[in-house]
This record gives C-alpha cells, sequence and structure tokens, in this order.
C-alpha cells in the first residue's frame, strides 16, 4: 500500500471520483479531495502532500494557474504536478512545459499510463501531517463565526506554539479587526504574508484595516496586492470586487483603471476594457504600460492600424521597451 498523500482536483465530480477509485485500485489510500483549485490551495496550506493531481480546465481557477502559482512558492515549488484533459493541443503541452509540469495525464484514464507515472514519481521524505492542527483551524473558525473571538484566540494561540502557519496570523488578524484593534490586526496580516506571500485574503485584510485607519494610501497599496494575486489566480469576481472597492477609495486611480482594464479584457468584454483603459490615460497619458496594454486591446479588436499608433507613442517615450517595439515590428510586417 503507497503511503504518499495525492490531492486530486477537479470540479467535476464525475472524473474526480473515477480518479480516486483508480488510484486506489493502484494502492494510493492517502487520497484528499478538492472541488475546486481555490480549495486545494487552501488545502495545501495546511497538509503538505507528495503528488497534486489536477484538471486543465475548471471554472474558478484552470490548473495551470495553479500550477504556476505553486511553482511560484518556495516552500512547494518542488511537488510533482501532474495536469488531466481530455485533448493536449501542442499550445497547451508547451504552456504547461514553461510551467514546470511534472506530466501530463490524458482522460478518460488509462490505468497502466497512469500506474507508470505514479511510480515515477520521486519517493519523498515522510513529511508530518497537520491533522491535529487542521481540526483546531476548523474549531477556531467555528468559534470565530460565532462571535467568540477570546474563545477562537485560546484555540489558535495553541496552534502557533506547533509551527507557525499563514492561516493563524490570518484569523487572528480577522479577529482583531472585528475588535476595532486595527493596528494589531495590520501586523497579524503582515505576518501571514510573510508565510504565504501569495496569500490574497490576508493582503485585503491588511488593506481594508488601513481604510478603517484612514490611511487612503496603504489600503490601495494592499488591496491592490490583494487584486493583483486574485488575477493571478484566474478567480476575476474577486480581483473586480476589491478593485471596485479602492474606486472607492481614491477615485482617480490609474493603476485601478488599468487592472480592471486587463480584467475585462480576460472576461472578454472588450468595451468595459477600452473605457477603464482610457480613464487610466487620462490621468496618465505617457504611462507606457498602459498604452501598450491599449494597443494589445486593439489587436483583440482586430484593428491593428490603431493599436500600432499606441505602440508607436510608447516607444518614443521609452525607446528601450522591448515588447512594444517587437509588437510594432510584428504589425508593420503582417506577422499580426
Amino acid at each position: 500500500m503507497k503511503s504518499e498523500s495525492f490531492l486530486l482536483v477537479d470540479e467535476n465530480a464525475f472524473a474526480l471520483k473515477e480518479l480516486k477509485d483508480l488510484m486506489k485500485y493502484l494502492g494510493y489510500k492517502d487520497l484528499q479531495l478538492a472541488e475546486s483549485a481555490n480549495n486545494a490551495w487552501a488545502l495545501m496550506r495546511v497538509k503538505p502532500f507528495a503528488c497534486i493531481i489536477a484538471a486543465w480546465d475548471m471554472d474558478d481557477m484552470s490548473g495551470i494557474a495553479l500550477l504556476k502559482i505553486i511553482r511560484s512558492d518556495d516552500k512547494l515549488k518542488d511537488i510533482p504536478f501532474f495536469l488531466t484533459d481530455s485533448a493536449f493541443t501542442k499550445v497547451k503541452v508547451v504552456k504547461a512545459g514553461l510551467s514546470g509540469v511534472s506530466g501530463l495525464i490524458v482522460t478518460p484514464f488509462d490505468q497502466e499510463n497512469l500506474k507508470l507515472k505514479m511510480e515515477a514519481v520521486t519517493q519523498w521524505e515522510d513529511k508530518p501531517v497537520f491533522v491535529e492542527e487542521g481540526k483546531k483551524l476548523e474549531k477556531g473558525m467555528d468559534l470565530i463565526e460565532k462571535g467568540k473571538y477570546e474563545d477562537a484566540l485560546d484555540v489558535l494561540d495553541d496552534m502557533v506554539n506547533k509551527g507557525e502557519t499563514a492561516e493563524y496570523y490570518y484569523n487572528i488578524g480577522y479577529i482583531k479587526t472585528s475588535e476595532g484593534k486595527y493596528s494589531e490586526a495590520i501586523e497579524a496580516f503582515r505576518k501571514a504574508t510573510q508565510l504565504d506571500h501569495l496569500f490574497a485574503k490576508a493582503y485585503e485584510g491588511m488593506g481594508r484595516a488601513y481604510q478603517a485607519m484612514g490611511q487612503a494610501e496603504q489600503a490601495e497599496k494592499y488591496l491592490q496586492k490583494a487584486a493583483d494575486i486574485y488575477m493571478d489566480k484566474e478567480n476575476v469576481e474577486d480581483a473586480e470586487s476589491i478593485l471596485n472597492d479602492i474606486l472607492e477609495i481614491s477615485k482617480d486611480s490609474a493603476n485601478v483603471f488599468n487592472s480592471l482594464g486587463v480584467l475585462y479584457r480576460k472576461k472578454g468584454d472588450f468595451k468595459n476594457s477600452l473605457k477603464n483603459y482610457e480613464k487610466a490615460l487620462r490621468i496618465h497619458p505617457e504611462e507606457t504600460f498602459i498604452l501598450y496594454n491599449v494597443g494589445r486591446l486593439h489587436l483583440d479588436l482586430k484593428d491593428p492600424g490603431k493599436a500600432a499608433g499606441f505602440f508607436e507613442k510608447a516607444v518614443l517615450i521609452d525607446p528601450d521597451f522591448t515588447e512594444a517595439r517587437q509588437v510594432l515590428d510584428a504589425i508593420e510586417l503582417g506577422t499580426i
């Protein structure tokens, strides 16, 4: 019987069960299931895994986005990570390879193929499974939801003695915010982000604590950081919500309008994307990265002539802007 702990991720409940059953048949008993990439990311901060198998296509965050996040995290970057998909195109194979995938598994699953890939996973040293800590975290969260903050602190305080976790400090920050102790909340959220530099909710909590203290510049800084991480995770709805909140703090933030432009472009809403880019340019008409983004949007709108004008202006302002010059050259050559 295999003792390694595997994390299986797929929003398709049928496919997830099929993979679980096949892994059990192959002798892997310690299997954790996650029905979304966001849930998987939360689980990885509580329990160590020897290997991750994730579906490429998922709504809240794709498997490839989860892979990129893991490879950028110093604590998790070496975990074997496999992507599953019914049809790996050449583009997908290249993207997966560049992102550091350990292997690709075609669905429906082939037993022998899966067996070979799992046997190839490097044997890792045994790591402690934080089952007890996980139970305490759940208990602490339950007490927080019930408003029993002091009881929650008593439960969570015991956790830190057995090893610091980002979740511990995030929960402390949440409690301190609820109590109106914003300075203490900020320190707790800051510690959470030091332990997990991609912990979007901790940056968001820090931003909202600064906002409550009337420190608009700091509030905008950390809320923007949270929104950027949400966008990297392809969690568009949370990113959009935070960016709109930032606009309540600063009505003329070029960064927010630019971020909203990027967000709406990802959603395929080119009209709102252009609207926000134009607002950003009204504030900073010579900001080269905004000009570049508007040029890219016009390429999406199948208007290379108009796009060229924005790339030309970006290069004129910054002659060393390589990406803008390369796209401009491609337009002039007719390859775009």
